[in-house]
């Protein structure tokens, strides 16, 4: 037998024993956008949990995040007469898909009794929620669209090879198209996701150009910058990019039918309201009082940059500060926001503003760069040190940047 033979059959039992153990990308709806697959779920948590930051934050040693979980569900499987192996939902695949409209969809199992999985979601998610969920050939499938008929990416499952888990991107818009791989893997004590981005038409390389050459807005010229989160776009992204990467986004902030660029910042301090929350617990146990506990709110300020923005409806309420006109959001739960309208931003605070104060940004600007054109800053560090009492430099970075003729993004959870 040739050696050409021989690893045209190599290559084919290869094949074969991939796809033997990807039964859920057989659910891969049509005309998706984005795929992220990881064939072994345990695996990848096992490996993440080893990590420096898993143990910080999943073990008992830590923050002890996983015994928290574990203890809710098998409180809730208890009473239902369950164990965990009856919920085995996270027992291998993982696949969560984006179509071009943003319509999601994610895959889970195979699980040995979908009914048993089922009761026990119901005691969880909402009926909204429910509707979209159902259970084929054993795997969990919540999707708003028809699941099954998708090509598999051609050189996704090989991509898997020393990896927890691949992506694939592909964006287009009209003359503009994007295509990418890329992957989730343990990297230098750290988790690690990796992907390039290729402008495949003569379109989307000026789309990179005219992106490239766009100067970026001063972030830090804000002094309401600070925190420990920040989630920015530093300059005005092209529609076939801000549909892929942005709208999905703005919705879940209530910014909708505008002219929007693109442009915004999001700053959040989550370490002091997590302070500020175990604080009052401690004044609470220790009073004689039955009063509830007050809530606790993130101190969080956005700006979003466009035109044509409009108060949303469900503002009822409106108090001026200083000589501006804010509308109050208030949720069921009583959390109030403050959004004050401009010609070419709408600004939200989470607090009242007088009462705004942002915190630290020294690991903003030590890791910014302004070639990055979209990124998040997340720092564990007070976390960790209000939980634990120890300082730990422990974050999470992902950023987007423009590299030749593809875009290219990392992260990193270290």
């Amino acid at each position: 037998m040739g050696v050409s033979k021989k690893l045209f059959i190599f290559g084919l039992l290869l094949l074969v024993s991939v796809f033997a153990f990807s039964n859920a990308l057989k659910f891969l709806p049509k005309d998706y956008s984005a795929i992220l697959y990881i064939p072994d779920v345990p695996k990848a948590y096992e490996e993440f949990k080893a990590l420096p930051i898993g143990q910080t934050l999943l073990a008992d040693t830590g923050i002890g995040l996983e015994s928290l979980v574990r203890g809710v569900l098998e409180q809730q499987l208890l009473s239902m007469k369950y164990t965990l192996d009856d919920f085995d939902l996270f027992s291998k695949e993982m696949l969560v898909v984006i179509d071009k409209d943003g319509n999601m969809t994610v895959v889970l199992g195979p699980v040995k009794s979908p009914t048993k999985v089922r009761k026990v979601l119901e005691s969880f998610l909402e009926a909204e929620t429910l509707k979209k969920v159902k259970f084929t050939e054993n795997y969990f499938i919540y999707s708003d669209v028809q699941v099954g008929g998708g090509k598999v990416p051609a050189n996704l499952l090989s991509n898997l090879k020393g990896n927890l888990g691949v992506t694939y991107s592909y964006v287009t818009d009209g003359k503009i198209t994007f295509e990418g791989y890329g992957y989730i893997r343990i990297e230098n004590n750290a988790l690690t996701f990796y992907q390039k981005l290729d402008a495949k038409t003569a379109d989307a390389k000026n789309v990179l150009k005219m992106l490239q050459n766009t100067k970026p807005i001063d972030i830090f010229a804000d002094k309401n910058v600070g925190g420990d989160l920040l989630l920015f776009v530093n300059r005005p992204i092209p529609d076939v990019l801000r549909k892929t990467f942005l709208d999905a986004l703005a919705s879940n902030f209530n910014i909708t039918n505008v002219n929007a660029t693109g442009v915004m910042y999001l700053s959040a301090d989550v370490g002091a309201a997590v302070s500020a929350l175990l604080s009052t617990d401690t004044q609470t146990g220790n009073s004689n009082s039955s009063q509830t506990t007050p809530q606790v709110s993130i101190s969080a300020y956005s700006v979003v940059f466009g035109t044509g923005f409009k108060m949303p409806a469900e503002v009822k309420k409106y108090v001026t500060i200083g000589s501006e006109k804010y509308g109050v959001l208030t949720t069921e739960n009583g959390m109030e926001s403050y959004i004050l309208i401009k010609n070419d931003r709408m600004i939200t605070y989470t607090v009242n503003p007088t009462k705004y104060k942002p915190g630290d940004r020294t690991f903003f600007t030590s890791i910014y760069d302004s070639k990055y054109f979209m990124g998040i800053f997340l720092n564990f560090e007070p976390l960790i040190n209000t939980m634990l009492g120890k300082k730990v430099k422990s974050s999470a970075v992902f950023v987007s940047y423009i590299e030749g003729d593809s875009i290219i993004q990392k992260g990193t959870v270290k």
